[in-house]
């Protein structure tokens, strides 16, 4: 398992220009000393291939994989159609990017239902056909009283889509404790974990979420992905992004060490 550190962890930053996305970049490989970054589609300043071709060169030049790009704006199936083009913007962007996986969730849930389901599947469908063509994969994101909030619902959309191109992506609370138990079976179809952290303690530890045992679950489960630091507290996030981060890696290494070393190794 890998960390990474999403924009939206500097979102007050960003946006008062107190740092530039290129800035951030250099952020997370100096000083967070993350392995990749997450871009959030809210942080471009601008979006023409010269630019996202020189992000690309700055990650590469800091030793940061590019985990993924984030589509930020939940997709509503009352107007589906707008979402798919703007999904299919994301997709293209992601492609020049490099970036694997475009992480996106859906709006609330809304009446008729079965009206509602069947515009946002044909939305899913039109999107994997560009994401296959773009080869980027995407992760739905269920959330809670959206259109994908339960296991079920999650299950249901992959099936009906029906495509290799949409897969998950969970977050922290989904596995932590015993809501784990319900969500492990969607594992093996989620392609990137989002960490959402909001009030720290002293040490980094998020005081809402056991990431204990999220981070623990990751690693018996042998999650081979992006766990991706999504801050969002009203601590200054210049000193509470680097604790998030630096809590978020102890106890994942001495996760990974208790794994490798219940491991049994064969001899020559």
């Amino acid at each position: 398992m890998k960390l990474a550190c999403n924009s939206h962890s500097y979102d007050r930053m960003l946006a008062a220009g107190e740092l530039t996305q290129l800035e951030w970049i250099d952020l997370c490989a100096q000083e967070l000393l993350v392995d990749g970054v997450e871009f959030a589609a809210a942080h471009f300043p601008r979006t023409d291939d010269e630019y996202l071709a020189q992000l690309k060169k700055l990650c590469t030049d800091r030793g940061l994989t590019i985990a993924g790009f984030h589509h930020d704006v939940a997709v509503e199936a009352a107007d589906v159609d707008r979402h798919v083009e703007a999904i299919m913007r994301s997709l293209h962007h992601a492609a020049l990017l490099g970036a694997p996986v475009v992480r996106f969730a859906c709006g609330a849930a809304v009446e008729p239902s079965g009206v509602a389901w069947r515009e946002l599947i044909h939305g899913f469908k039109a999107i994997c056909i560009r994401a296959k063509a773009d080869n980027v994969t995407l992760a739905l994101q269920p959330s809670a009283h959206s259109m994908v909030a339960s296991p079920a619902d999650a299950k249901r959309a992959i099936k009906e889509c029906d495509s290799a191109w949409l897969r998950l992506a969970l977050s922290g609370p989904l596995l932590a404790g015993e809501a784990a138990q319900i969500w492990l079976p969607l594992l093996a179809d989620c392609v990137i974990v989002s960490a959402a952290m909001r009030e720290l303690d002293p040490y980094g530890a998020d005081t809402a979420t056991d990431y204990l045992s999220a981070v623990g679950t990751l690693w018996q489960q042998r999650y081979r992905g992006f766990l991706t630091l999504e801050y969002s507290g009203s601590e200054a996030e210049a000193t509470a992004v680097p604790r998030a981060a630096s809590w978020l890696q102890a106890i994942s290494a001495k996760d990974a060490l208790r794994v490798v070393g219940s491991t049994p190794v064969e001899s020559s």
